[in-house]
């Protein structure tokens, strides 16, 4: 069976795919080449405090702009990042425009279905490795693997998002006031402490980078041991940062508001307006078992921890 079938109603989408001619509209699957995916086993129970976290998971991992898109997988979390215009741009190149496509769906979700291995052109198979969808160079198969045929419209997937809802925003949750505010604030706030430390770091380490880069050699224990002591204590407090960010993300609801977050040298704050008094009082007992200070003044519960 060919993958390029254009008279089913989904396609995979993948690097090498030829050019198609459509007359009629069509649900994507994306591979592994158009998202990044972090699986996290989290003490969370709703997709929207999930959400809320999605963009500081992938710090370390994206740069530039990106989408998110967050499921249930099994006991885990499944975060997608993706870029919706690089994707888009792709799409148009192959004869896909972006009115046609109804649902955006991602390779992930067949990870059962690809434990035997699909072949997506002459260069690249699709996987199941380690419960990962991944795309794998086909000369790296052995010569009489079995490649399965896949009749992707006979599986059932669930976890589509719009083409529309992907352009329109940065994550579909957008329209959450809880999101939006807690967004604005974190953005602010990674972009001030992110430039800060680079700073930081460039300005101490100018000379050091320099002198190891014409002296390879220098790259000795004492020098690693040196610098591992001089950084540590400053990932140790971010990471620190990061994680009360979450417990703070899980107090929030759709009956409560995060309208401010301060975080300063050695302590975080969290001012969260509730919708009524038992909001407050389980948002108060909340804060209380992740050992946050709390105040509560009216409706509006003040938490405090030091870093």
């Amino acid at each position: 069976m060919s993958l390029m079938d254009t008279k089913k109603n989904r396609l995979f989408i993948h690097k090498e795919m030829e050019p198609v001619s459509l007359e009629h509209n069509i649900e994507i699957v994306l591979t592994p080449q158009f998202y990044t995916l972090l699986r996290e086993e989290l003490d969370i129970k709703f997709t929207y405090q999930a959400k809320q976290i999605a963009e500081s998971l992938f710090d370390d991992y994206i740069e530039g702009e990106a989408q998110y898109h967050v499921t249930k997988c099994d006991h885990y979390w499944c975060f997608y990042a993706y870029d919706i215009h690089e994707i888009e741009a792709f799409l148009e190149k192959v004869g896909i425009p972006k009115e046609r496509i109804s649902k955006i769906y991602f390779a992930q979700e067949l990870s059962d279905e690809l434990e035997e291995p699909v072949q997506l052109s002459e260069k690249n198979v699709l996987k199941t490795v380690d419960e990962i969808v991944t795309v794998i160079p086909s000369r790296l198969m052995e010569s009489n693997v079995y490649y399965k045929p896949l009749d992707l419209s006979e599986v059932k997937l669930s976890s589509g998002l719009s083409m529309g809802a992907s352009l329109n925003s940065l994550i579909s949750f957008k329209q959450s006031i809880v999101l939006s505010s807690l967004f604005v604030l974190l953005g602010a706030l990674f972009i001030v402490e992110g430039n800060r430390i680079k700073s930081s770091i460039e300005g101490d380490d100018a000379q050091l980078i320099q002198l190891l880069d014409e002296n390879p050699r220098l790259g000795s224990s004492m020098v690693r041991n040196s610098m591992l002591e001089k950084y540590q204590p400053i990932e140790k407090v971010e990471r620190e940062k990061r994680q009360n960010i979450k417990e703070i993300s899980k107090l929030l609801s759709a009956n409560s508001l995060l309208t401010n977050l301060k975080i300063e040298k050695s302590t975080i704050k969290a001012t969260i307006k509730t919708s009524n008094v038992n909001i407050s009082k389980q948002v108060e007992q909340s804060a209380k078992a992740k050992k946050f200070k709390t105040t509560v003044n009216g409706l509006t519960v003040n938490v405090e921890k030091k870093i």
